[in-house]
């Protein structure tokens, strides 16, 4: 049967799988926006813990990803064999992930103890329900081409659940949470000094709104782009906001100030320092002066940029944010619109593709037949690649723009524009692809050209937010096509190896392409640290020239080196499109006859 002759998917069925992207995306992009804020700051475990927690976790997921990948594979239910996991695993998947984001009120002890079990479990059930989902992919249609369309409608579904959770999350917890009394009231005495008043235990947020005491615009201000981020922040009003913590004396030391702050040391920084209360249970009353704990100074050294300042002769409007409650409802949200989606993708999907043999196989020889796959190494090594890069730059944009540009306002609309424009790249991956010749060529082609994009960064001037954003934008789109198309060479390798070997393990394939994923996000997220630490980097002050360079590499070459490694390695993949039309003509034409011999029986 030529690859021609095998009926294309209808749009439906492609929008319906994809649903469950953005159901997993729900939760993992929460993980990797707010994960490590939620634990430190709302749940109030000490960072160092949260690290260690992160870390250790991976290495179940070494063993986990491929043993559920494993058992996807020997799964035959009258639904299939990846497609049942998301009927009876999308329930799990919505209420583990909610225990996750709950926060009980027990000693620190207690609440990593509890991190740690309810985060691992969630990581499993993740795993359960992602990794057939991914599996199913390939089994959805036979042919090369119409897998690079689903994968487009796939990360398309992903980007915009990311988006999803970058527009909501925040607002949304400060809308349930807001005007709470369950830990602490707040009480003015004078017009800038404040008494919390003991409720009960648990974390909020004491968001202080001032008038903002608006600086003539510099040139670099009155630049389009910088214009067009304003609309993200309202420039007549600055929020500035400290966290409190009311907890039973059982805290570990990590989680104590290491001194009390005063105006005169606040002062001695260039930069605000937040300040963060630790109360333990029976304070009753503590008094804030909110002068003491945001007062600003500009850095003489800071030629030619000012900044915002408060005005402090308007008065002050306070909210108090439970985020505890808030991310908990949230989360709850989430859950539930999760559920149904990967429902709803159930529903919508059928597996077409099946083995061509029923010789059972090993799991020595899957395992085997894996490892020693090199189109497999090669394309894990590029989604490694592709992935930690992108880890290593979106951790540096807040630093590059609070101490290189030195105004964190326009960052948010910086993010978003990279966001957007690779949503656009996603869904332009088909086209792409059709113009360029072969997914590998428009691979290669587009790491390189993403990489191009990323150099100036070392090299343009702190006042170029226009060229920023038009570099930010143009490197969106590039290097949306590049996770799609690895999605769509995994699936064109599990072909590949039931052609070669007779056997077919998708979901062994896709499991060990899921655990690459989580080990760029993990190494990447170390490297950004790691580096950073080496350059000198520390917070909350006027940092050094070498820092600054160090910051500046992050955004640049450093990431850029990523790209370039995962261009040149897809050079060696020799699955190219016209090679994988022979081979899904051979395989159908095997099935065929299969089908045939057991009709005939």
């Amino acid at each position: 049967m030529a690859t021609e002759n095998i009926p294309l998917l209808r749009a439906k069925e492609k929008f319906g799988y994809s649903l469950g992207d953005f159901a997993s995306n729900l939760f993992w992009m929460t993980f990797v926006f707010y994960g490590m804020f939620f634990y430190t700051d709302v749940f109030g475990i000490p960072a160092a813990a949260v690290g260690t927690m992160f870390l250790v976790t991976k290495l179940w997921d070494a063993i986990n990803d491929p043993m559920m990948g494993i058992i996807s594979d020997r799964t035959n239910t009258k639904w299939g064999k990846y497609r049942p996991y998301l009927l009876w695993m999308f329930a799990p998947f919505g209420i583990i992930g909610f225990m996750a984001f709950s926060t009980p009120e027990i000693s620190v002890t207690g609440k990593i103890i509890y991190a740690y079990i309810t985060y691992t479990m969630m990581m499993m059930v993740y795993t359960a329900i992602n990794i057939p989902y991914s599996a199913l992919m390939g089994v959805l249609t036979p042919s090369s081409k119409d897998r690079t369309s689903i994968s487009t409608y796939r990360f398309a579904a992903a980007f915009a659940g990311g988006i999803f959770v970058q527009a909501v999350t925040l607002p949304m917890v400060a809308k349930v949470g807001d005007n709470s009394t369950d830990v602490i009231t707040v009480q003015k005495q004078g017009e800038y000094n404040l008494v919390l008043k003991e409720q009960g235990v648990g974390t909020v947020q004491v968001k202080a709104i001032f008038e903002s005491d608006n600086p003539p615009l510099e040139t670099w201000q009155k630049k389009l782009m910088f214009q067009f981020s304003n609309l993200f922040t309202d420039m007549n009003k600055m929020e500035k906001t400290t966290n409190v913590w009311v907890n039973s004396e059982d805290r570990l030391d990590e989680i104590k100030p290491k001194k009390e702050q005063t105006a005169e040391s606040i002062a001695k920084d260039p930069t605000f320092i937040e300040g963060n209360f630790y109360l333990p249970k029976g304070f009753k009353e503590k008094s804030v002066d909110l002068k003491d704990l945001f007062l600003e100074k500009i850095n003489p050294n800071d030629e030619g940029i000012k900044t915002r300042k408060i005005d402090w002769t308007k008065p002050v409007k306070i909210r108090v944010i439970d985020q505890q409650s808030g991310f908990q409802a949230t989360i709850g949200l989430f859950a539930v619109l999760a559920m149904a989606l990967f429902f709803l993708t159930f529903l919508s999907t059928k597996e077409r593709v099946k083995p061509s043999s029923d010789a059972k196989s090993s799991v020595a020889k899957d395992i085997k037949d894996v490892v020693t796959n090199v189109p497999w190494i090669l394309v894990g090594l590029m989604g490694l690649f592709t992935l930690a890069q992108v880890c290593i730059r979106a951790g540096a944009i807040m630093y590059y723009f609070k101490y290189y540009v030195k105004d964190t306002s326009p960052a948010t609309a910086f993010m978003l524009a990279g966001t957007i424009t690779n949503l656009l790249g996603v869904l332009a991956t088909d086209w792409l692809t059709r113009v360029m010749g072969s997914k590998k060529m428009l691979y290669m082609v587009f790491s390189f050209l993403t990489a191009g994009t990323m150099l100036p960064f070392m090299f343009i001037g702190a006042d170029n937010l226009l060229l920023m954003f038009i570099l930010t934008a143009i490197g969106g789109f590039l290097s949306g096509p590049l996770s799609p198309i690895v999605w769509a060479m995994y699936a064109d390798i599990a072909d590949y190896s039931e052609w070669k070997k007779g056997t077919r393990a998708t979901g062994l394939f896709f499991s060990a392409a899921t655990f690459a994923q989580k080990m760029g996000w993990t190494l990447g997220g170390a490297a950004a640290g790691w580096l950073l630490a080496a350059y000198g980097f520390e917070a909350n002050i006027e940092q050094s020239a070498e820092t600054i360079t160090g910051i500046k590499a992050l955004m640049s070459w450093i990431p850029a080196i990523g790209c370039v490694f995962a261009g040149a390695v897809v050079i060696f993949y020799k699955l190219n499109d016209k090679f994988m039309e022979q081979v899904v003509s051979e395989l159908e034409e095997r099935r065929s006859k299969e089908n045939s011999a057991e009709a005939s029986a």
